[in-house]
């Protein structure tokens, strides 16, 4: 498969503008990369690749490659679920992105919430979307996080899943009374997404994270051998990795694998990646693929910013059509072009992906609007089998977006939010949204200066 260039996917080809007056296919509102000013912008199609452009006044022309191709962009498109808005928290007065949140523009609820427990880490990971230049804020105290589930629980409700993170949340010694703060709070699906490195080598900080009340976790891995970490984490942390899924075997306590992948550095790994899971399935209960975004920290070199339809095509060619790119289908819960996913029902031997054998009526009837993104066809084939759900394997391919390919069409359909100390709800790709030199458009810890004058008791928070 060829990558796109990441060299060339950033500056205005020779005969852009007649490109892109005569192969427009959609109009929407983009950022600028440098200033992250709100500009017109257009979508359109190149040599059968799909672009999103705009100008800045200041900064030039910004020619972004969106999509491998045209006829898979409009096939993804074409899954659209009606919206389902939930109540505002702020009204919308400068605009998206500045407005959140969630504001009154913001088209679709809330199906998987986090809170942040620390902006510290036990790593320093060449590519980091936490990354960022201001000094790192104190840890919010016990009282503010139960505000925080407070805000879920009144906005999205208990059945919401909650993410917690960071940071490095396993940092934190009173991790288990912070899970226990949430279940307090009714909520049932509490995930922990996590480097791993504290719970492989203490495995009683794990039994007590599964007393309290964790459901699962989210654990950064992003591939097989010692030279993947190396560069994406600054170590080779792969027996760390293998220890952490040893230790949540023992306990246990479900794990979702998390892949960042990187043009150049991991993306050929996804089709060994996803037999290690199903063969793993005792206890990986999914598999997400997150083409990097360059939000934060980004110091690896790299061959192209992949897009969710290159993940999808190149899960296809590493399983050799076992796997076809159409068996990724859009969810429902956000923009049909955000999140893709599909259930492998089997092992590594012999599955089936389960979109094969239902129609779009049939996921149109069975979709649940409360189902986060990587249980969509989970919850879907749990309601149609007869006798329990088979086993398999929930692959979730997520397109996070950075100022350079950020649609604001697309962010206020984000079904995936930060909720922050000072009782907002931001979508993530905004909440961790930076400019090219890394500064944040909302910094960590920037709450501190709101709570003095918020009390979640007298605000109803």
């Amino acid at each position: 498969m060829k990558l796109n260039n990441a060299d060339g996917l950033f500056t205005k080809p020779k005969g852009l503008v007649e490109a892109k007056l005569t192969d427009i296919i959609e109009k929407t509102l983009s950022l600028c990369p440098h200033c992250l000013k709100t500009l017109p912008a257009t979508v359109h199609v190149r040599e059968g690749r799909v672009y999103l452009y705009r100008e800045c006044p200041q900064h030039g022309e910004f020619d972004v490659c969106l999509w491998p191709d045209a006829d898979s962009y409009h096939w993804f498109g074409d899954f659209v679920f009606p919206e389902q808005p939930r109540a505002a928290q702020t009204g919308s007065a400068a605009g998206c992105p500045r407005d959140c949140g969630l504001c009154s523009e913001h088209r679709r609820h809330t199906t998987i919430a986090e809170i942040e427990v620390t902006w510290r880490c036990n790593l320093r990971c060449p590519v980091c979307f936490m990354a960022s230049p201001e000094a790192t804020p104190d840890d919010p105290d016990l009282e503010t996080i139960a505000g925080e589930f407070d805000v879920i629980r009144r906005y999205d409700g208990v059945n919401t899943a909650v993410q917690i993170t960071g940071g490095e949340p396993t940092i934190r010694t009173d991790l288990p009374e912070i899970i226990a703060l949430g279940r307090q709070a009714g909520f049932r699906g509490i995930e922990l997404n996590t480097n791993g490195l504290v719970i492989a080598r203490n495995h009683s900080y794990l039994r007590a994270l599964k007393e309290a009340g964790l459901s699962e976790i989210y654990l950064q891995f992003d591939g097989l051998t010692a030279d993947i970490t190396r560069t994406l984490r600054g170590a080779d942390l792969l027996p760390d990795k293998l220890e952490a899924l040893e230790n949540c075997r023992r306990e246990g306590v479900p794990v979702v694998l998390a892949v960042t992948v990187v043009a150049g550095i991991n993306e050929g790994q996804l089709g060994e990646l996803l037999d290690f899971a199903l063969r793993n399935s005792d206890i990986v209960c999914g598999l997400s693929l997150q083409p990097a975004f360059r939000s934060g920290r980004f110091t690896v070199p790299t061959q192209g910013h992949l897009s969710t339809g290159d993940v999808v095509n190149l899960v296809a060619e590493q399983t050799g059509g076992r796997i076809a790119a159409r068996d990724f289908w859009p969810l429902g819960c956000c923009h049909p072009r955000c999140s893709c996913a599909t259930y492998l029902v089997g092992d590594a031997e012999a599955y089936v992906p389960f979109t094969r054998t239902i129609d779009r009526k049939t996921y149109g009837d069975y979709f649940s609007r409360t189902s986060p993104q990587g249980a969509v066809f989970t919850d879907i084939l749990a309601q149609m089998q007869v006798g329990g759900l088979p086993r398999g394997l929930p692959v979730l391919i997520m397109g996070l977006m950075d100022a350079w390919i950020m649609d604001l069409n697309k962010l206020q359909q984000c079904s995936l939010t930060v909720v922050t100390p000072g009782g907002s709800s931001i979508p993530f790709c905004a909440y961790h949204l930076t400019d090219i030199a890394g500064r944040r458009l909302y910094p960590a810890g920037q709450w501190k200066t709101v709570r003095k004058n918020v009390s979640y008791k007298k605000s109803g928070y």
